[in-house]
Order: structure tokens, then sequence, then C-alpha cells
């Protein structure tokens, strides 16, 4: 019997893909959702509280220009941003309840903007993590840091570490010997973003995840396409305060833009979106770090943050249930708005 190799291909993803693939229907909410001269965006994991739901996010006041030569203006969506927050009973209908955690002070190293969080409670407390940058003469969205702000409750006040939590590597490059190190995908230049972090305790140890970019190939100085360069790190830590010690095995995916993950069972699931050759899939892995193809999937929501579910183990895709993303620039609107998610 002659089997091509789409047949081949097709038989070994029917053994995965029966309980990994979805479709997703997305759809308008309320209190949260398009505004005129408003940005907001990058929606947090959504979490649960006194019955009621809390999703935290990037939000910004006017115009921005990425064109600027003067690199006080403000450059982009999230630069000049605060991060706020929201409830609601039912996930459609939010209500904005104000500022988590603002910019801070002259000086600081979060004094330009802070955005992309997430969101994680761990022994009754509830911990933020976010990219931040100071006031710099060079910001060009490629130098920021993670943070970290702790509240015993959803609406705060949060409590921010008076240090980040997360710096990219002073090399610039993702691998210690990339100088020396004669393979050609090793040898990428790490352009220093440690964007859009999440945090997981799992393991007995609390996993960062964060997007990156590879930015030059140095076996050739050719510089790499941003669609084939997004990609995913992550840190790990005994304390969740830090300090968090990049792995030496990243970047863990080889795609994927924003980072949406969630767990299953012993292990953890990502959403990869957006970027490289094996966007539009979900993976899987036993040890937070060697991830797995399990399925190909349509029009994934961007920069989404799924509900962090109680029954998560139940089935693979419990923890992708339902959630908000931003559809950036979605029907010719030009600021960015949330809206919500749901797999069918």
């Amino acid at each position: 019997m002659k089997i091509s190799a789409a047949t081949k291909r097709a038989r070994n993803y029917a053994k995965v893909t029966d309980d990994w693939y979805t479709k997703f229907k997305l759809s308008d909410v309320t209190g949260i959702g398009f505004e005129e001269g408003v940005a907001r965006r990058d929606p947090s994991s959504i979490i649960e509280f006194e019955n009621k739901y809390y999703v935290y996010y990037t939000k910004s006041i006017g115009d921005w220009n990425p064109k600027t030569t003067n690199h006080l203006d403000k450059r982009y969506p999230w630069d000049y941003a605060d991060i706020c927050y929201a409830e609601s009973e039912d996930g459609l209908n939010w209500i904005e309840k104000g500022v988590a955690v603002p910019r801070g002070d002259t000086g600081s190293f979060d004094e330009r903007t802070v955005c992309t969080p997430d969101i994680t409670v761990y022994n009754g407390k509830y911990y933020l993590v976010y990219q931040c940058i100071e006031l710099n003469g060079e910001y060009i969205g490629t130098h920021e840091k993670v943070a970290m702000a702790i509240a015993d409750n959803p609406h705060g006040p949060f409590t921010k570490l008076t240090q980040p939590i997360l710096e990219r590597k002073a090399d610039g490059f993702w691998f210690e010997n990339s100088a020396e190190d004669t393979n050609t995908y090793n040898d990428c230049e790490f352009e220093g973003t440690v964007h859009d972090p999440m945090l997981f305790h799992f393991n007995d140890k609390f996993y960062l995840y964060y997007k990156c970019f590879i930015q030059k190939d140095r076996s050739n100085l050719k510089t790499i396409n941003k669609s084939q360069g997004g990609r995913h790190g992550v840190a790990i830590a005994d304390n969740i305060e830090g300090p968090y010690i990049p792995s030496p095995y990243n970047p863990i995916t080889n795609s994927g833009h924003e980072t949406l993950m969630w767990k299953y069972k012993n292990g953890i699931a990502t959403l990869l979106a957006n970027d490289g050759p094996e966007c539009n899939t979900i993976q899987y892995s036993t040890d937070g770090i060697n991830f797995e193809i399990k399925s190909i999937i349509a029009n994934p929501p961007l920069a989404g943050g799924a509900f962090r579910c109680p029954d998560t183990d139940s089935k693979p895709l419990a923890g992708l249930k339902w959630g908000l993303y931003h559809p950036q620039f979605a029907n010719n609107k030009h600021w960015d708005y949330i809206a919500r998610f749901d797999s069918i």
C-alpha cells in the first residue's frame, strides 16, 4: 500500500488531536471593549474571587507614533501605560475598577511604563508579574524588565518589589558560549526582550515564562524576520520572589508571540500564535521545558488570557475554555480593546 507523507502525518495527528483540538468563538464584551482614544490590551489570566471574575490589563491614553525621533514621545499603545483591572459576574459585562499597578516614581526602573501583566494566586496572596521600563534615551520596545507586585486580595493594594525579578542577559545572547558556538541556530543573537511574563507554581518551583525574539543570525549577520523570530523562554526560581534563573534550554519554543499557558495534570500546555514555523499550534510539556505539538488550530485569540478554572485537570483544554484577548486594530479600529474568546 502506497502512503503519502501527508497521510502519515494525519495518522500521527489523529493519535493526539481529538482531545487537544478546538476552534474559537470570538465576541465583544462591555466595559473594557472599544473606546476611542483609549488602548486596552494584553489581558491577564482570569481569576475568580467571591463569585466574581477579575482581569488585569495594559491601559494607556492617547495616540502613539513608532516612527517618532523624539525618545520622549509615546511610541506604542503599551508605552506610558498603567496596569488596570476589571471585575465581572459573567465574563461578558465588565466594570473597570481602576489602576492596580501604576508607573513608578521619577528615576525608578518602571518610570516609563508598566504593561502586559499576568496574575498568579499562591498561598492566599495575589502576585502580578509584568513588563516595565525606565525612562531612557533609546527606548525602542526591547529593553523591558519583568517586575512583581503582591496583594492580599484582587483589589489590592499591590505592593511592588523594590527590584525587577528578571532582566535580559547582559551579553545579549541566548547562550553563554554563543560567540564560539558553531551551530547556526545557537549562533543567533538574542534581542534582549523579556515580554509577556506568565508565572506558574510547578514541580515545587516557580516557572516564569516570557516572550523573546531572535534578532540576528551571527553566522552571516543577516537580520531574521521577526515573524519567524518569536519564541518563548523560561526562568526558574525556588522562591516566588526570586531570584529567577533563565533555563539553559532557552529558547524552549521555536514559535509563538504572547504567552497563553495553562496547567494540565503534571504538565504545562501552551497556545502558540502568530509567529514562527509552529504558530497556531497547541503544545504540551510534562517538564515545563520540552514542548510537543498536540494540535494545529485556526483563528487563535491573540495576546489571550484564559480563565484559571479549578478543574483544569479534567481534560486537556479545560484551562482554555474561555478567556479574554485583544483583537488588535480589528474592523479598522485604531484603538486596541479587549474581547472574549470561547473554546468550542
